[in-house]
């Protein structure tokens, strides 16, 4: 299991079998609001050795620059193979073609404007590829995860922030200015709740791990008896876990993130027709109940009823570094 003091990965998941030291290996890097993952990955997706540091996004853009460039290069001198190149997955809307960071909300503060690409160039000597972390998270399922063999498909990442890839005939969607996919900003409840972006009710407002634990300090007062008062620090993964348990401050949380995650769906199969939606992020470890309940909805309507399959990525939480990499091998 993954050991966060030792910062190493102890026991690869099962598709991650360690691969022969000749195999030409990419480096993936995962930047998220909570931590950034490094990973050596072979063409045909196993994963070589991994190492996660934590973000520490409130340090600013410039620190946490300055940080990845010095990890990777740490690596780099350390590489199990010769390395083809780097790909980068980052939170944010990220231009793929220029490697620089359109917008970033104050999940990642400093963020906006970064050239990723440039910087990390200089530092390393190899080429890079830069794309939104969503993005990567599907290319990466796609190619080596539970969207292999589907031309058609939508992978969304619920974690810090809300994310979206889409895979069209084979081949990540991307859109005009390399910004499609932008899930987690669908409206599901106009005029509702604040999200970080600056508009009001956006599904990153009400299903990302950040807006699960607003919301459940928020209903909490009238829950006196609730488990989760004497939680600290609060997380989603503490509220699902109390939902299972039966408390009913998070079951009711529990219930209105899979309607809201439902509503956002149903758009997005209207608008991408896609055979497959995968679910993957911090949120998605509520697992099949969870999932079970945004199938209902969706079964419960008729324009959506039967129309995709839902379910999670198998990649867990190796998504990030093993779809990093596949920008790198998609390029080639």
């Amino acid at each position: 299991m993954w050991d966060p003091e030792k910062k190493r990965l102890g026991r690869a998941p099962p598709m991650a079998q360690v691969a022969p030291a000749t195999a030409k290996v990419a480096l993936g890097i995962d930047i998220g609001g909570t931590n950034t993952v490094f990973a050596f990955v072979t063409p045909d997706g196993r994963l070589l050795g991994r190492t996660v540091i934590p973000t520490r996004a409130q340090e600013g853009g410039e620190r946490l620059m300055a940080r990845i460039c010095q990890q990777a290069a740490a690596m780099l001198r350390e590489a199990p193979a010769p390395v083809a190149g780097i790909g980068v997955g980052s939170a944010g809307q990220i231009d793929p073609r220029t490697g620089v960071c359109v917008f970033a909300n104050d999940n990642l503060p400093g963020w906006t404007g970064m050239d990723i690409r440039g910087r990390l160039a200089a530092a390393t000597g190899l080429p890079v590829y830069v794309d939104n972390d969503a993005n990567a998270a599907a290319l990466g399922e796609q190619r080596f995860g539970a969207g292999r063999g589907v031309a058609n498909l939508v992978c969304i990442t619920l974690g810090t922030g809300v994310g979206g890839g889409i895979i069209s005939r084979g081949r990540l969607l991307t859109g005009h200015r390399g910004l499609a996919g932008e899930v987690g900003h669908i409206i599901v409840q106009a005029g509702g709740d604040p999200c970080p972006c600056g508009l009001r009710g956006c599904l990153e407002a009400y299903a990302s791990a950040t807006a699960i634990v607003r919301r459940t300090r928020e209903a909490l007062p009238a829950y006196p008896d609730s488990r989760l008062r004497q939680v600290e620090p609060l997380t989603a993964r503490e509220v699902f876990a109390a939902a299972a348990a039966g408390d009913p401050c998070g079951e009711r949380i529990l219930a209105e993130t899979a309607w809201y995650l439902a509503v956002g769906l149903a758009s997005v199969i209207n608008l991408l027709d896609p055979e497959l939606i995968l679910i993957g992020g911090g949120v998605a470890q509520a697992g099949e109940p969870f999932l079970d309940r945004v199938r209902a909805h969706l079964d419960s309507w008729a324009v959506t009823r039967g129309r995709a399959r839902i379910a999670r990525c198998a990649l867990g939480e190796a998504a990030g570094g093993v779809g990093a990499p596949a920008l790198v091998l998609a390029a080639a």
